[in-house]
């Protein structure tokens, strides 16, 4: 293989490994800013059932309040009997006796209710509220694993950076140029290999003469398809 060739090879292969690098550290904030969605998500929901176990239990007590009121109208309503003398007056009074016991007993089936309600969101409420700690444990883990990798990629990043610059002084200038503008347009490989006749890259069969100068390996052979720069392995 040329010399420039196996230079090239060991510049591309920096550059891969800095492309991988720089997509996984562009996935970290994303993957942590998920992971505080999550986070909000969990809140979001114990906040909501919190919510609605008060608004429950506000309402059940206003219902023991009504009770309690209508049971002193009762109680009002009774000591009255004993003073009226009219007969009519007297069956009035009772129905309304009548109707506030009524009004008592619809209540007290929405206070029971009400209470079966309370009964069944206290267990989901704890149960969100162990879910919450347990995700909150978790994020905190992931973030603290994600910032570790973060200063773990931008080393690696610092090293192969220093070391494709070094390399990069041994190759021919107007070679490398070609070499790079390849490797924008094409955004993985710029030098590939050829595989059964075809090229590596945009995997299309090769003219047999493109494939014969590949394996004399005197000069650069060029994919007349897609362009990339084109190196023989023995299959």
């Amino acid at each position: 293989m040329l010399e420039t060739l196996q230079q090239l090879l060991v510049v591309q292969d920096r550059d891969c490994r800095l492309a991988q690098l720089k997509s996984e550290a562009a996935r970290i904030p994303v993957e942590i800013a998920a992971a505080q969605k999550r986070l909000a998500d969990e809140a979001a929901k114990l906040e909501t059932a919190k919510t609605e176990l008060k608004k429950i239990e506000s309402a059940r007590k206003q219902l023991e309040v009504d009770v309690e009121a209508k049971r002193q109208q009762i109680l009002k309503y009774r000591t009255q009997l004993n003073q009226i003398k009219s007969n009519t007056e007297y069956q009035a009074l009772l129905k309304e006796i009548t109707k506030a016991e009524a009004d008592i007993r619809t209540t007290e089936d929405v206070e029971l209710e009400f209470m079966d309600r309370l009964d069944r969101l206290q267990p989901a409420l704890k149960q969100e509220q162990a879910q919450l700690k347990e995700l909150t444990g978790k994020a905190e883990t992931e973030k603290t694993e994600l910032q570790k990798r973060v200063k773990l990629i931008e080393t690696e990043l610092t090293q192969l950076q220093g070391e494709r610059a070094q390399l990069v002084t041994a190759v021919d200038a107007d070679l490398l140029s070609r070499y790079e503008r390849l490797l924008r347009s094409k955004g993985d490989q710029a030098i590939v290999a050829i595989k059964h006749g075809n090229c590596g890259g945009c995997h299309l069969n090769l003219p047999p003469q493109i494939v014969h100068t590949a394996k004399g390996e005197q000069e650069l052979a060029s994919c007349s398809y897609c362009g990339r720069i084109l190196y023989w392995q023995a299959e």
